[in-house]
């Protein structure tokens, strides 16, 4: 009999397996999908996971007849139990992908209307499998295509290519985008009705093809909300042959709606209260608004006209709603530029205001999620200096050493061609590499002689504690990376170091770096039990720990650093400028070829001239 733990690693292995045979059928890899939905369907049955069961059969039901191993009647034999199935549980998504299945092979067997109706209800149940969301929309497009109703066929793509955006489907956004594109290049016209259209309804339905196609543009490459409501209000206003439109948002807060766009109106913000004029009272009532004569409709607030000087004549003033049917602001497009505001300027107004509300919605989302991440950050950066001040609290001449080594750790980071986003990692470690010092005694950590044996193990006891403490602060997913280099500062290339006994590339990479950078900087410090070492065996010491204590290659990209760079970072803690004259001599110097000359008996004046140089600022007067 299987353990608890055995079953809960079953189902979690059957997950994997489900969501790996949606991405081979989307790949369009009919063969390994039907194989995981096999092995992934087993696993469900075993532990009655109804729910799981019934999307298994569902998909296998629709790859099957998609890749022609099944008649339509024998696939829709298989998704027939898994409806019932679906309908025993009190889950949505088990329905909502097989009404998707049910749909797609609709759509193949040319039944259009069915296929609609099942389509319609998967897209608004599959938000937890965001690629069959999003395929929906795209198969309510195509239907419509062949339908030859344009307009409808477009609204779809525009719904496809906003949550392709919302859940970072690159390869879909593509897909649609293409699609949509191809549609306006390929139909000058929308159909509205099946009544022949006028040139003058032929183009502005083309207009409105167009305008969907860059809002759907901006809204994949815009983040700047007020950038974002420009595009949506001046295709509108084009589409619509209108004199001004303003997209008002609503600010649930403080009950008012405000906007920054009044295109044909040059101005600051627009802000008044939600209970004033035609919009106000679209938004109360969520009702579209047409007006002809303005002013002789009380519910009108003049305040912006007197305040401008500008004259409304007619308008038509529309809610935005978004994904949920929330209202978040209202659409007011105001002086048709030829006659009044018809019934199909609203469904213009509609098509246009469904995909804009969603895209808004998504742009504010992103935006205070973008705000929420700087705001970790924040936090993170602090967290992580306080954790470092501890230390330097503890030991007063070892003030600054985490600092350096993170210096040093960035030096040979970017001599390497690391990415920033990894060096970001490897510097955070280092900042954190000795925080498991707080474990260790006083009298061991500040002692000035020797240490015992004893004494010296207990003070490689640190390493561990700073394992052990980061692990339990696992604040963001690149934490785990960060523990991982600070604990294995102290191990070695040739697998002698301590806490694992790690060996070469089993040392994460950041670890490798600290190891040559906390040595470094412990030898050309001043410690409690001795001065700074002698630059000459310093290097001497880096230089015989290559490919035992030290990577080779990390090795080869410290010693290739320059003078320069190092005196940089060894003044850093002392009030002192680095003279332009000596920052040119020794920027020209490697430190591999600083380590030859330290190693010459006879120098010439050039070399004898750079050693003085570095020997200023290395030899400190007591």
């Amino acid at each position: 009999m299987q353990t608890k733990q055995n079953k809960t690693e079953s189902q979690e292995q059957a997950e994997y397996l489900l969501k790996t045979a949606i991405e081979y059928y989307e790949a369009e890899n009919y063969k390994n999908a039907l194989k995981n939905l096999s092995h992934a369907h087993k696993v469900f049955l075993a532990h009655k996971n109804i729910c799981k069961v019934s999307i298994c059969l569902s998909l296998t039901g629709l790859i099957k007849y998609i890749n022609k191993t099944e008649s339509y009647y024998k696939s829709l034999l298989l998704l027939e139990d898994s409806r019932f199935l679906a309908e025993s549980t009190s889950k949505k998504i088990d329905k909502a992908v097989n009404k998707y299945a049910f749909g797609q092979i609709y759509l193949y067997e040319k039944k259009y209307y069915d296929a609609i109706s099942s389509l319609e209800y998967a897209s608004e149940k599959l938000d937890e499998i965001p690629y069959l969301k999003i395929k929906s929309y795209e198969l309510i497009a195509l239907i419509y295509i062949e339908l030859q109703d344009n307009k409808k066929a477009f609204e779809y793509l525009i719904k496809g290519i906003e949550y392709s955006k919302l859940y970072n489907s690159k390869t879909a956004y593509e897909k649609l985008r293409n699609l949509s594109e191809k549609l306006i290049y390929e139909n000058t016209s929308i159909n509205y009705s099946e009544n022949a259209k006028s040139a003058r309804e032929q183009e502005q339905n083309t207009s409105l093809l167009i305008a969907f196609s860059k809002i759907a543009r901006t809204v994949n490459a815009e983040s700047n909300i007020d950038k974002l409501l420009i595009t949506i209000a001046g295709q509108t206003k084009l589409v619509l042959n209108a004199d001004r439109c303003t997209l008002f948002l609503y600010d649930k807060e403080k009950n008012e709606l405000w906007s920054k766009v009044a295109l044909g109106l040059e101005s600051e913000e627009i802000r008044f209260s939600a209970d004033k004029g035609f919009a106000g009272a679209a938004l109360r009532t969520g009702e579209t608004i047409r007006i002809k004569d303005a002013y002789s409709d009380k519910r009108f607030n003049q305040d912006i006209d007197k305040k401008t000087g500008y004259k409304t004549y007619n308008l038509l003033c529309m809610p935005i709603h978004n994904i949920k049917y929330e209202t978040i602001g209202v659409f007011q497009v105001i002086n048709k530029k030829s006659g009044d505001f018809t019934e199909a300027d609203e469904e213009i107004l509609l098509a246009i205001g469904t995909n804009a509300g969603i895209a808004i919605e998504n742009n504010i989302l992103f935006n205070m999620q973008q705000k929420m991440l700087t705001d970790q950050q924040r936090l993170f950066e602090g967290f992580i200096d306080t954790l470092s001040a501890s230390i330097d609290a503890r030991d007063k001449i070892t003030l600054g050493h985490s600092n350096r080594v993170r210096l040093y750790a960035e030096l040979i980071s970017n001599k390497l061609n690391l990415n920033s986003d990894v060096i970001n990692i490897i510097s955070k470690a280092a900042m954190l590499h000795d925080i498991g010092k707080i474990g260790i005694r006083d009298d061991v950590l500040q002692k000035k002689g020797t240490l015992t044996k004893e004494e010296y193990e207990h003070i490689k006891e640190h390493v561990k504690i700073t394992y052990d403490i980061l692990c339990k602060t696992n604040i963001n997913s690149s934490f785990n990376e960060i523990t991982e280099i600070a604990a294995s500062h102290h191990e070695k290339y040739d697998g002698s170091g301590y806490f694992r006994g790690l060996k070469g590339e089993e040392i994460p990479l950041g670890g490798r770096i600290l190891a040559i950078s906390d040595v470094f900087d412990a030898i050309t410090s001043v410690r409690h039990y001795r001065d700074r070492m002698p630059f000459k065996d310093a290097l001497n010491i880096i230089i015989e720990g290559r490919g035992k204590h030290f990577d080779p290659k990390i090795t080869d990209a410290f010693l290739n650093l320059s003078c320069a760079s190092i005196v940089n970072i060894l003044i850093n803690e002392y009030n002192m400028s680095f003279k332009q004259e000596d920052k040119f001599i020794l920027l020209a110097v490697k430190i591999k070829e600083f380590a030859d000359i330290l190693n010459k008996n006879n120098l010439n004046e050039k070399e004898l001239k750079i050693v003085e140089t570095f020997k200023k600022y290395y030899i400190r007067e007591n």
